[in-house]
Formats: C-alpha cells, sequence, structure tokens
C-alpha cells in the first residue's frame, strides 16, 4: 500500500493538533523539522504527539550531523521510540538550512557516511568500538587517561534503553552520493528531486544500483518527497508551491553546479536557483529565488492539477518503485483558503484513489 506522510512545525500542542487531524484524515506518517535555533526540539515534540496519537508515524526532517553525535541522536529517537510504541523514524540528511543557521555547510560525504554507519548500528543495538571523533565530536581524549581500574570497553546502551525496538533510518537524498550512503545504511530512502518522472527515476536507479554493488539484500523502503498542489487554477498552485519547488531544486546545485545528469536548460534552472537563493526564503513562497524559475520548471517539478492530473502523475511515480510520499504541500502564506481546499481535495480525492 502506498503511504502518505505530512509535515507540520512549531510548539507541541500546534503540532499535536495537526498531528491528531492528519491520523483522523489517514495520514500515514507526520515529520517535524530539525533546526536546532529555529524549530522546537524535534524529539520532545515527536514525543509529546506519540503520547496524543496510536497509528500515525514520527519522523525527524530531517536530523543532521551539526549538533548530535551519533550516540546523542540514537537516545533521543529510541527514546521517542519508547513513547510511540513502535512508530519512530530517523528523517536524516546532510543539513541545509539547520546547519547553515550554525554557520556550517552540510556534512562532508565521507564523514556524513562514517556517520550514518555508526548510528544505524546504535538504532539497532550493536555494540561498537569507541570512536571518539564521532561520539565525542573531535573534542575529548579517550578514557584511558583517567587511569580507572574498570571502565567501559565499548559504546553501547545501558538496561534502561533495552527492549526497545530498532529504529528505521530514512535517509533523504538528492545527489547520487548521498543516495548511495542511503542504499548501503538506510532502511528508507527518500529521494528529494522532485515529482518529474524522469528524475525520480534516475535516483531510484542509483539506489538500486549502490546495493547491487554492495551486496545488500535487507529490504529497502522508497520514497519521494514532492510538492503538490490540487488546484484547477494552475497559476495559483504555480505559486504556493513556488517556495518548496525552489528550495529544493537547489539541492541539485547546492555548491552553485548540477550533480546530476539534467538537461543543459534544466542546469541552468538549478545553477541560477543557487545563484540567487537567501536563506531567509527557504521554502517560501515569493522568495527571491522562487521568482527565477519559468513555469514550464515548476510544472515538472511539481505536481499541480486538478485531482485526476495529481493522481496520474503520482500513479507514475508509484510505476517507478515509489512506495511513500513526503508532500510538501501549497504555502498558506499568501492564499490561506485557497491552500486549504487544495490540502483538503488532495485528502479526499487524490490519497483514496491512490490508495
Amino acid at each position: 500500500m502506498v503511504e502518505f506522510w505530512t509535515t507540520s512545525m512549531g510548539l507541541p500542542p500546534v503540532v499535536v493538533k495537526a498531528a491528531t487531524r492528519a491520523e483522523a484524515q489517514g495520514w500515514d506518517g507526520i515529520g517535524v523539522p530539525y533546526a536546532p535555533t529555529m524549530a522546537p526540539d524535534p524529539y520532545v515534540v515527536l514525543s509529546t504527539v506519540a503520547a496524543a496519537t496510536s497509528r500515525i508515524k514520527v519522523v525527524t526532517w530531517v536530523a543532521t550531523p551539526g549538533s548530535h553525535t551519533p550516540a546523542a541522536a540514537a537516545g533521543s529517537i529510541k527514546t521517542v521510540q519508547a513513547v510511540s510504541d513502535g512508530r519512530a523514524v530517523l528523517g536524516l540528511g546532510r543539513g541545509d538550512s539547520a546547519m547553515a543557521y550554525l554557520g556550517m555547510a552540510p556534512a562532508p560525504v565521507k564523514f556524513f557516511e562514517r556517520y550514518v554507519s555508526r548510528l544505524r548500528n546504535y538504532l539497532q543495538d550493536e555494540p561498537q568500538p569507541f570512536d571518539y571523533d564521532l561520539d565525542g565530536g573531535g573534542h575529548f581524549p579517550p578514557v584511558d587517561r583517567l587511569g580507572l581500574v574498570s571502565t567501559a570497553t565499548e559504546a553501547k546502551f545501558g538496561l534502561f534503553m533495552r527492549n526497545i525496538p530498532p529504529v528505521p533510518i530514512d535517509l533523504v537524498g538528492t545527489g547520487p552520493k548521498v543516495l548511495g550512503i542511503g542504499a548501503r545504511h538506510a532502511d528508507h530512502v527518500t529521494t528529494a528531486v522532485g515529482g518529474d518522472p524522469e528524475r525520480v527515476a534516475w535516483a531510484l536507479g542509483v539506489v538500486r544500483e549502490a546495493r547491487e554493488a554492495a551486496g545488500i539484500t535487507r529490504p529497502v523502503n522508497l520514497g519521494a518527497w514532492v510538492p503538490v498542489a490540487v488546484t484547477d487554477d494552475l497559476a495559483a498552485g504555480r505559486r504556493m508551491l513556488s517556495g518548496s519547488t525552489t528550495s529544493m531544486a537547489r539541492f541539485t546545485a547546492m555548491y552553485g553546479k548540477a550533480v546530476a545528469p539534467v538537461s543543459d536548460a534544466d542546469r541552468e534552472v538549478y545553477e541560477t536557483v543557487h545563484d540567487n537563493y537567501e536563506l531567509h526564503g527557504h521554502f517560501r513562497e515569493g522568495s527571491p529565488q522562487s521568482k527565477v524559475v519559468p513555469d514550464e520548471f515548476i510544472d515538472r517539478f511539481a505536481v499541480i492539477g486538478p485531482p485526476e492530473v495529481c493522481i496520474e502523475r503520482l500513479r507514475a511515480l508509484v510505476d517507478l518503485g515509489i512506495q511513500r510520499f513526503v508532500i510538501s504541500g501549497p504555502s498558506a502564506l499568501v492564499t490561506p483558503d485557497l491552500a486549504e481546499e487544495a490540502a483538503q481535495r488532495f485528502e479526499e480525492e487524490v490519497m483514496p484513489a491512490l490508495r
């Protein structure tokens, strides 16, 4: 069955209200942002949501290595897993705005793979050799310096964290290197390349090839993060998705050059978005970067139109192997009534048709 996941943001009462409504409307999961200086602590919020719901899954979108060592991140999400009775997922990525607001660029790829590997081991309750660079952030000397008669000999969770079900990692990726890391270490991989079937097919191909090359046979759940607006007003749909479309498009040219095989025309769009990107406009309708993207690009990258069009577009992605959609819905900043109508039509007409 195809799953549909949504997002929310705010203090616990706000997200609890959104989550209980989403659960009643049939959503399968809800995620909250991980941004230490910009949003409430996601693990506190998700624990509150888990205590107020019974079915919907809860996820971080997306945690980064910037402010949590693998041991700390694992301990936090395992606590949510215990509160939710097994409904927690750790959404993970190299980092973008959350890191930028701490003055840092995304995690280097080689470091990130080590981080993901160690984090997954913690979440699977596998004892590990000490790694001072990762678990101590590279700041602390080894415990041997204390000259203790007896000490721990490996890193593992203790008594109070036993018997908690393993927590799956959902790695969100855009470029081939990060998608490959997800293929090798994650339980879920979510593509962040929009809703163009050609781009999604390429990303899924990268994941499948990397898994085959590494000899990995355990199941992987394949997802796609897609901006969607169900509306008969195409111009309004473009406007409401302009922020999410351009922010997601920038991931393909994070450092100024496109990292995926795209047409020359699209390459110019991706790199123009990068060259005009302002952090304060991240995922915001009407941002400077949202004004430099051609309508034709938005129409392919996002999914916009009446229900039958959206159903057809999303079904094409299911046919490619997508099992789970993370829906970036229409912005309500400028036209809240229209955004609410578009979201309601998605729930009532699109989701049931794709179940």
